[in-house]
């Protein structure tokens, strides 16, 4: 037998592989999705705090109200799609990403357009109710989607592998992101112009993908889904889920900083505002994409979790020793070495997603049915208060530091207290994170008895479907 320990993907079970049409349709849809969440991200904080310049107090109590708020909805709207008639609606899934991504993208467009510029009330409910509608429907078509992924193939490499062409299609959609920050800083006008065709680019793919994909009804069409607090309850047993949502949440703090305050870390950049977001996304693109199709061969040989514990370790030694490093005096232009090096440690972030479909898997070999949805609006009902809690971390870190909003320039307290998030903040919640994956049970030759057993549930299930 082979040791446990180095177990990998090459031992994946025999399945049908997708067509080349049905993978190119499946993650041409991360296109939309990262023009209208990528722009979200960068700018909502931007435009909210910086720009329109909400109180403090105002824009935490907003967040605290978000974060709420859209995690309660998450439980519901990942059930909902599960739960969704078949019969009725001719998918449980594609339904939403054909119509509710349309209106998503009506709803990201709608943001940009202010109520008020001096009214803090007014301002605030600007905020709270079009990023709380926002996230509602980046909610439902975003979970319907992933949700989609586990059911086409039961295939550890084939998911790693469209993971990868995910990141591609989402690089592409990253080429808009950067262009909407570069607009918004120079004026807020051609910004909303810019949103809206982007608007009608997104609604037009999402509407196509929704067209073209088919689902897989024999895997949950004679299911019955339990009760949801029955389901809730049996998602909390699995320790699988909760080790992996730990390891999540810290991670996606990392990037909601990462991403949401680039407009902050410009000031530590060195160059000028258009040269250092240009390099900042070309990094992340051009060595993102290395690392992850590193991690992916690697991920043929070595067991998955082994990868994501040493990569985590790297990413944690390179921040420590930048901090060290650019609060030297004269030293900031060295910011970009530890950025690359950075992302090339975190390719591991590659298996976050086909890690949360080992879970599912494991769900529907313990309970019979498949819950991609239940569990994707679990999973995101932690992982939305990572957002709120990155936002309130960040925001109270600068001001602390002396940060001053809007400011051409800052105090050397305000620029240290910048270095201080952009390394220190994410070395803290690294470790989190290595904690949290170090107690994920899905590895060894309990894994491949997993794979075994999804496999002839799977083939039992086609076979009474079509008898």
């Amino acid at each position: 037998m082979e040791n446990p320990e180095t177990f990998s993907n090459t031992h994946d079970i025999d399945v049908d592989k997708l067509s080349s049409k049905e993978t190119f349709m499946y993650v041409l849809g991360n296109i939309p999705q990262t023009i209208l969440s990528g722009i979200f991200l960068l700018v909502y904080i931007n435009f909210f705090w910086d720009n329109l310049q909400l109180q403090q107090t105002y824009f935490v109590i907003g967040q605290l109200i978000y974060m709420v708020l859209n995690a309660c909805n998450d439980f519901f709207l990942g059930r909902f799609s599960d739960k969704t008639n078949v019969e009725k609606w001719g998918s449980r899934r594609l339904i939403y990403i054909k119509w509710g991504g349309p209106l998503w993208a009506i709803l990201f467009f709608l943001m940009w357009l202010p109520w008020s510029y001096t009214n803090q009330i007014i301002i605030f409910l600007h905020f709270l109710i079009t990023i709380c509608a926002f996230d509602m429907f980046l909610t439902l078509v975003i979970i319907a989607r992933m949700a989609l992924l586990p059911e086409l193939t039961e295939s550890l490499n084939e998911r790693n592998k469209i993971q990868f062409y995910n990141q591609i299609m989402g690089a592409v959609g990253a080429i808009p992101v950067i262009i909407a920050l570069a607009l918004f800083e120079n004026s807020l006008q051609l910004f909303q112009i810019f949103t809206g065709v982007m608007a009608i680019i997104s609604a037009i793919l999402y509407f196509i993908v929704g067209s073209k994909l088919r689902e897989r009804p024999e895997l949950y069409k004679t299911e019955k889904i339990p009760g949801l607090l029955k389901s809730i309850r049996e998602a909390l047993k699995s320790r699988s889920f909760i080790s992996y949502t730990g390891f999540a949440f810290f991670n996606m703090i990392n990037f909601y900083i990462g991403f949401s305050f680039v407009f902050v870390f410009l000031y530590i950049m060195y160059f000028d505002v258009f040269t250092s977001i240009l390099f900042y996304y070309l990094i992340t693109i051009i060595f993102g994409w290395t690392s992850y199709a590193v991690y992916i061969r690697l991920a043929k040989r070595v067991e998955m979790q082994k990868l994501i514990i040493r990569g985590e370790l790297c990413a944690l030694a390179v921040n420590i020793v930048g901090f060290i490093v650019v609060i030297q005096p004269g030293a900031d232009v060295f910011i970009w070495l530890f950025l690359i090096l950075g992302t090339l440690a975190n390719g591991f972030l590659i298996f976050g997603f086909p890690y949360l479909m080992l879970v599912m898997d494991e769900d529907e070999i313990k309970y019979g049915n498949r819950r991609e949805g239940m569990y994707l609006g679990m999973h995101t009902f932690f992982i939305k208060f990572s957002e709120s809690v990155a936002a309130i971390i960040a925001t109270s870190v600068l001001l602390y530091f002396g940060f001053i909003r809007d400011a051409p320039q800052q105090s050397p307290e305000a620029l240290f207290g910048i270095k201080f998030l952009f390394f220190v903040i994410p070395a803290a919640m690294m470790v989190l994170a290595l904690l949290s994956v170090y107690f994920y049970p899905l590895k060894g030759e309990y894994l491949r008895e997993v794979r075994e057993k999804l496999k002839e549930i799977h083939e039992k299930k086609s076979n009474t479907y079509i008898t």
